[in-house]
Protein backbone atom coordinates (compact mmCIF):
# COMPACT_ATOMS: atom_id res chain seq x y z
CA UNK A 1 0.00 0.00 0.00
CA UNK A 2 1.31 3.27 -0.70
CA UNK A 3 2.32 5.50 1.88
CA UNK A 4 0.29 8.35 1.57
CA UNK A 5 1.57 10.67 4.46
CA UNK A 6 2.14 14.20 3.72
CA UNK A 7 4.13 16.86 5.11
CA UNK A 8 2.88 20.18 6.56
CA UNK A 9 2.41 22.07 3.40
CA UNK A 10 1.21 19.07 1.52
CA UNK A 11 4.88 17.77 0.10
CA UNK A 12 5.20 13.80 -0.80
CA UNK A 13 7.79 13.73 1.64
CA UNK A 14 6.56 13.79 5.25
CA UNK A 15 10.04 13.39 6.56
CA UNK A 16 11.24 16.44 5.04
CA UNK A 17 9.44 20.13 5.88
CA UNK A 18 9.37 22.13 2.69
CA UNK A 19 6.35 23.62 0.45
CA UNK A 20 5.68 21.90 -2.82
CA UNK A 21 5.18 23.03 -6.50
CA UNK A 22 1.64 23.71 -7.28
CA UNK A 23 0.24 21.09 -9.62
CA UNK A 24 0.40 23.19 -12.51
CA UNK A 25 4.10 23.66 -12.05
CA UNK A 26 4.90 20.07 -11.76
CA UNK A 27 3.30 19.46 -14.83
CA UNK A 28 5.13 22.16 -16.51
CA UNK A 29 8.23 20.08 -15.23
CA UNK A 30 7.17 16.72 -16.13
CA UNK A 31 6.23 18.18 -19.65
CA UNK A 32 9.31 19.39 -20.17
CA UNK A 33 11.12 16.48 -19.21
CA UNK A 34 9.14 13.96 -21.05
CA UNK A 35 9.54 16.14 -23.88
CA UNK A 36 13.56 16.31 -23.46
CA UNK A 37 12.75 20.03 -23.76
CA UNK A 38 15.37 20.56 -21.51
CA UNK A 39 19.43 21.76 -21.66
CA UNK A 40 21.90 22.64 -19.01
CA UNK A 41 24.13 25.50 -20.28
CA UNK A 42 27.66 25.01 -18.43
CA UNK A 43 28.78 29.22 -19.38
CA UNK A 44 31.82 29.22 -21.50
CA UNK A 45 32.03 25.09 -21.84
CA UNK A 46 29.19 23.91 -23.76
CA UNK A 47 25.48 22.72 -23.53
CA UNK A 48 24.15 19.70 -22.26
CA UNK A 49 21.60 18.76 -25.14
CA UNK A 50 20.00 15.74 -22.97
CA UNK A 51 20.33 15.18 -19.44
CA UNK A 52 19.43 12.50 -17.03
CA UNK A 53 16.59 14.14 -14.93
CA UNK A 54 14.49 13.22 -12.10
CA UNK A 55 12.46 15.52 -10.30
CA UNK A 56 9.86 14.98 -7.47
CA UNK A 57 7.00 17.56 -6.01
CA UNK A 58 10.09 20.26 -5.21
CA UNK A 59 13.55 19.27 -6.49
CA UNK A 60 15.25 18.21 -9.56
CA UNK A 61 18.32 15.86 -9.77
CA UNK A 62 19.85 16.77 -13.17
CA UNK A 63 23.05 14.13 -14.04
CA UNK A 64 25.19 14.33 -17.36
CA UNK A 65 28.82 13.52 -18.43
CA UNK A 66 30.73 16.02 -19.35
CA UNK A 67 33.14 15.73 -21.61
CA UNK A 68 36.05 18.46 -22.03
CA UNK A 69 37.62 18.90 -25.37
CA UNK A 70 39.90 21.62 -23.79
CA UNK A 71 42.23 23.09 -22.42
CA UNK A 72 45.12 20.97 -23.98
CA UNK A 73 46.64 21.11 -20.56
CA UNK A 74 45.18 20.72 -17.09
CA UNK A 75 44.16 23.68 -15.81
CA UNK A 76 42.52 24.22 -12.14
CA UNK A 77 38.22 24.89 -12.72
CA UNK A 78 37.01 26.78 -9.42
CA UNK A 79 33.51 26.76 -10.22
CA UNK A 80 30.98 26.21 -13.26
CA UNK A 81 28.19 28.83 -13.58
CA UNK A 82 24.98 26.81 -15.03
CA UNK A 83 21.75 27.73 -16.46
CA UNK A 84 18.69 25.42 -17.12
CA UNK A 85 16.66 26.33 -19.79
CA UNK A 86 14.34 25.05 -22.45
CA UNK A 87 15.31 24.43 -25.74
CA UNK A 88 13.69 27.74 -26.92
CA UNK A 89 16.00 29.70 -24.22
CA UNK A 90 13.46 30.19 -21.52
CA UNK A 91 15.40 30.13 -18.26
CA UNK A 92 14.07 27.88 -15.61
CA UNK A 93 16.99 28.27 -13.12
CA UNK A 94 20.58 29.31 -12.78
CA UNK A 95 23.33 28.24 -10.05
CA UNK A 96 27.51 29.23 -9.49
CA UNK A 97 28.55 25.41 -8.36
CA UNK A 98 31.79 25.20 -6.76
CA UNK A 99 34.19 22.64 -7.69
CA UNK A 100 36.49 22.97 -4.92
CA UNK A 101 36.71 19.87 -2.43
CA UNK A 102 39.10 20.14 0.51
CA UNK A 103 40.28 23.26 -0.64
CA UNK A 104 41.03 22.13 -3.97
CA UNK A 105 39.88 23.04 -7.51
CA UNK A 106 39.13 20.27 -9.92
CA UNK A 107 41.87 19.98 -12.70
CA UNK A 108 40.15 19.62 -16.02
CA UNK A 109 42.01 19.14 -19.73
CA UNK A 110 41.07 17.93 -22.81
CA UNK A 111 40.07 14.08 -23.04
CA UNK A 112 38.38 14.06 -19.82
CA UNK A 113 35.19 12.77 -18.57
CA UNK A 114 33.19 13.54 -15.54
CA UNK A 115 30.19 12.67 -14.16
CA UNK A 116 28.40 15.74 -12.62
CA UNK A 117 24.59 16.32 -11.08
CA UNK A 118 23.17 19.12 -9.98
CA UNK A 119 20.48 18.67 -7.43
CA UNK A 120 17.97 22.19 -7.35
CA UNK A 121 15.36 22.56 -5.12
CA UNK A 122 12.43 24.68 -7.21
CA UNK A 123 10.50 26.94 -5.20
CA UNK A 124 8.14 28.43 -7.91
CA UNK A 125 8.02 28.68 -11.50
CA UNK A 126 8.19 32.33 -13.55
CA UNK A 127 4.17 32.54 -13.83
CA UNK A 128 5.30 33.34 -17.51
CA UNK A 129 7.30 30.35 -18.24
CA UNK A 130 4.00 28.21 -17.09
CA UNK A 131 1.73 30.46 -19.41
CA UNK A 132 4.41 30.13 -21.84
CA UNK A 133 4.28 26.32 -21.79
CA UNK A 134 0.49 25.90 -20.54
CA UNK A 135 -1.49 29.12 -21.96
CA UNK A 136 -4.87 27.98 -20.52
CA UNK A 137 -3.65 28.23 -17.04
CA UNK A 138 -5.81 30.03 -15.08
CA UNK A 139 -5.23 31.46 -11.96
CA UNK A 140 -2.37 31.65 -9.28
CA UNK A 141 0.16 29.70 -10.27
CA UNK A 142 2.69 29.55 -7.46
CA UNK A 143 2.17 28.93 -3.82
CA UNK A 144 4.72 31.30 -2.57
CA UNK A 145 3.25 35.05 -3.21
CA UNK A 146 2.88 36.09 -0.14
CA UNK A 147 -0.38 37.87 0.76
CA UNK A 148 -1.07 38.36 5.10
CA UNK A 149 -4.54 38.45 6.05
CA UNK A 150 -4.38 38.54 9.62
CA UNK A 151 -4.05 34.89 11.71
CA UNK A 152 -4.06 33.19 8.71
CA UNK A 153 -2.15 33.84 5.77
CA UNK A 154 -2.45 33.46 1.94
CA UNK A 155 0.46 32.39 0.19
CA UNK A 156 -0.24 32.44 -3.63
CA UNK A 157 -3.07 29.76 -3.72
CA UNK A 158 -2.34 28.12 -0.22
CA UNK A 159 -4.26 29.23 2.88
CA UNK A 160 -2.11 28.86 5.87
CA UNK A 161 -2.95 28.52 9.75
CA UNK A 162 -0.73 30.47 11.94
CA UNK A 163 1.32 27.15 13.05
CA UNK A 164 1.92 26.60 9.43
CA UNK A 165 3.07 30.17 8.94
CA UNK A 166 5.67 29.19 11.82
CA UNK A 167 7.05 26.13 10.23
CA UNK A 168 7.20 28.21 6.94
CA UNK A 169 9.46 31.33 8.45
CA UNK A 170 11.88 27.75 9.98
CA UNK A 171 12.24 26.96 6.19
CA UNK A 172 12.46 29.91 5.10
CA UNK A 173 15.07 30.71 7.82
CA UNK A 174 16.92 27.67 6.37
CA UNK A 175 17.23 28.51 3.27
CA UNK A 176 18.37 31.88 3.29
CA UNK A 177 20.91 30.30 5.40
CA UNK A 178 21.74 27.96 3.08
CA UNK A 179 21.80 30.57 0.39
CA UNK A 180 24.41 32.77 2.15
CA UNK A 181 26.94 29.48 2.76
CA UNK A 182 26.24 29.22 -0.64
CA UNK A 183 26.89 32.40 -1.64
CA UNK A 184 30.12 32.76 0.52
CA UNK A 185 31.37 29.56 -1.18
CA UNK A 186 31.13 30.97 -4.56
CA UNK A 187 32.67 34.01 -3.66
CA UNK A 188 35.66 32.80 -2.45
CA UNK A 189 35.69 30.25 -5.11
CA UNK A 190 35.68 33.19 -7.55
CA UNK A 191 38.66 34.95 -6.17
CA UNK A 192 40.65 32.00 -5.63
CA UNK A 193 40.09 31.70 -9.43
CA UNK A 194 41.75 35.16 -9.48
CA UNK A 195 44.39 34.82 -7.84
CA UNK A 196 45.20 31.88 -9.91
CA UNK A 197 44.67 33.33 -13.26
CA UNK A 198 47.44 36.42 -11.61
CA UNK A 199 50.02 33.66 -10.67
Amino acid sequence: MANDKKNPFGGGNASSLYVPLTEIEQEVIARLVEAEDLEVHILDWGIVKQPRITFGDARMSILWQMNFNRPPTPIDVYYFDLELRTRTGLLLSKSRQVTVYDDKPISVAAGMVTTMVWDIMIHHIDPKVVKALLPHALGLTSRLQDKDTGDVTHTGNMTLTADQRRLLDVVRQGEAKVRAFSADEATKAVKAAARRRKK
